[in-house]
């Protein structure tokens, strides 16, 4: 693993607790510019996605496909000890789900998630599914977001924000990251994923799902932008982490 990638990102071990076992997981949250990123592609993207990458012509399209990888690639490099990022790729399943492809990876896998300046990613065993999901707080959203609340959320908007906006945006990025858990995509009506129960614990926001009672989501907002991880409910995670990834 090249250090400078550590060093030029935000990532975090995690260690998610259960009655039965400990299951390991790494985070990672990045904003590096363009610029910066481009300069360093070498170093974190396999032949293939270089190759993939020339073929991108628009600086946003640039920006969050490496906002992405970069994202998953520091999360991959500490999830699991000496490995060389490079001959880590990662490909589009058949849901545009995240695929990675690395020999002595076995079972892990990851899920990702980018803006235009934001990215993140999770690198998990695949015997404990999670899901995460960024979005940019954007006014001009607003209307397409309160077209995918029940009834009932709308209600609950005020828990997790008192900002219409903020609050909103969080549902919609809870609803993402359960959608990438169950590998569904926006294919199945996101009122499936209707949350039920709202929990404040400082910054953090925490949800149930009334359709997916194994599952909880972690959400907050930080740098103008909704984030929010989607694990197992009866999992333990230190949201301390979250805190110092992102808060």
């Amino acid at each position: 693993m090249n250090l400078s990638i550590r060093n030029t990102g935000a990532v975090e071990k995690l260690s998610l607790l259960r009655a039965d076992a400990d299951y390991p997981a790494a985070i990672a949250v990045v904003n590096n510019p363009l610029v910066q990123l481009k300069e360093i592609r070498h170093s974190f993207l396999h032949e293939k996605e270089l190759n993939f990458f020339d073929t991108l012509k628009l600086n946003k399209v640039q920006h969050s496909y490496l906002l992405g990888r970069y994202a998953a690639k520091m999360a991959l490099s500490a999830f699991m000890n000496d490995v060389i990022i490079t001959d880590a790729r990662i490909e589009s399943g058949i849901f545009q789900q995240p695929v990675l492809y690395l020999a002595e990876a076995g079972n892990v896998q990851l899920s990702i998630s980018h803006t235009t300046e934001m990215g993140i990613a999770v690198v998990f065993p695949e015997g404990h599914p999670m899901g995460v999901d960024v979005e940019a707080i954007n006014a001009e959203q607003i209307d397409t977001i309160k077209g995918i609340i029940t009834s009932s959320e709308k209600h609950k908007l005020h828990l997790i924000d008192t900002d219409a906006s903020k609050s909103l945006t969080i549902l919609w990025t809870i609803k993402e990251a359960l959608s990438k858990v169950l590998k569904t995509g926006l294919m199945t009506p996101f009122h499936l994923y209707e949350i039920d129960q709202i929990e404040c614990k400082g910054e953090i926001v925490v949800c149930s799902f009334i359709n997916f009672p194994q599952y909880q989501s972690i959400s907050w907002i930080s740098k103008g932008h909704a984030w929010s991880v989607v694990l197992p409910k009866k999992s333990i995670l230190d949201t301390s982490v979250i805190a110092r990834l992102c808060l």
